[in-house]
């Protein structure tokens, strides 16, 4: 039986897991391995026959983690990303068919949340400095100045040459709010391509599930004001789930709250909710739309979402109040005493 149990790591916004819940066959082998890739705690969990043969499926979804980690960060210099920053206001920047896929579906994404979900959020994102020892808001007119070197409308993306360039000096993207969803959908490709039965990949708030029978894997949902606490918990036997919260990073100044995720139109932190999880089929979607619907905020989301088959979503508001789509309001079950 494959089981996460909660540990005292740091556990990724709102997923918590227990009392798992995916396959039972015959005797089935199964391991756990715990990387530190892509600024988290990456968990794989495997089961199948041979153990020698899943630690080396593991094997190869953490370097195809790596691989995506070294391509995808801005923190990297070498980075495609980077170096499409690097080249801001200069020149366009050609890069693999990968990096210029995700960078189409997100502005794509951008597209279809009204610009909720912006990977040209860097510039207002950095002036906050959200993991700074004694971090500040910035002034006003510095928000302003920095809002105008954003808008994923203005880049401008070659399709053929595959090529991405950003027009202005300044300009920044961040793939951060879709590459980990992305890499939990490589991993499993991965480890099911090598034998793999059931399994789990969750990269900080972003998780895939796929195999087995049954209900699947029970995913608890975290009281974002309650560190550790569950309030509800889902099944899921194969597909996504990804949270966006204003509880894991952020920096109270003045009794106000600031968290890491900004409002593309606003260039502040986004304060309307204190959770978004979203379930989907792929890693990719659940973690774009999570941020996205995070931004819009409950009423704007939940209206977004009757046009999106397929994506769900529970809202959790700063006061408690939570608000759902329907497949969440048909498998939610509160738990009680956790």
């Amino acid at each position: 039986m494959i089981r996460i149990l909660q540990s005292k790591a740091r556990i990724g916004p709102a997923l918590l897991v227990g009392l798992a819940l995916l396959s039972c066959v015959r005797s089935p082998k199964e391991i756990r391995r715990v990387e530190l890739l892509m600024g988290t705690e990456v968990d794989i969990i495997a089961q199948g026959k041979s153990e020698p043969a899943l630690q080396a499926a593991a094997d190869r979804a953490f370097a195809e983690i790596e691989r995506l980690e070294q391509k995808l960060s801005r923190y990297r210099e070498d980075s495609a990303i980077s170096r499409i920053n690097q080249q801001a206001g200069i020149a366009p920047v050609a890069v693999d068919a990968e990096t210029f896929m995700l960078v189409q579906k997100s502005l794509e994404v951008c597209r279809e949340s009204s610009g909720a979900f912006d990977i040209t959020i860097l510039p207002a994102l950095l002036i906050w400095k959200i993991d700074a020892k004694n971090p500040q808001p910035p002034a006003d007119a510095e928000v302003k100045e920095k809002l105008k070197l954003t808008g994923c409308e203005k880049m401008v993306l070659d399709r053929e040459q595959k090529t991405v360039f950003l027009p202005e000096p300044g300009m920044g993207i961040d793939l951060g709010g879709i590459a980990k969803g992305y890499a939990a959908d490589c991993a499993v490709k991965i480890l099911k391509d090598n034998g793999v039965s059931a399994g789990i990949v969750k990269a900080g708030g972003d998780m895939r599930v796929f195999g087995g029978e049954g209900k699947g894997l029970a995913i608890g949902i975290q009281n974002p004001r309650a560190s550790g606490k569950v309030l509800a918990k889902i099944y899921l036997k194969d597909g996504a789930v990804s949270t966006s919260g204003d509880y894991e990073r952020f920096y109270i100044f003045n009794g106000v709250r600031y968290s890491h995720i900004i409002n593309p139109k606003t260039g502040y932190p986004v304060s309307g909710e204190a959770s978004v999880t979203v379930k989907a089929q792929s890693g990719i979607e659940s973690d774009a739309w999570s941020t996205a619907l995070f931004v819009l905020g409950h009423e704007r989301g939940l209206e977004v979402l009757k046009t999106r088959p397929g994506l769900e979503a529970f809202f959790i508001e700063p006061s408690g109040e939570s608000h759902s789509s329907q497949w969440f309001r048909e498998n939610l079950i509160a738990v009680s005493g956790d």
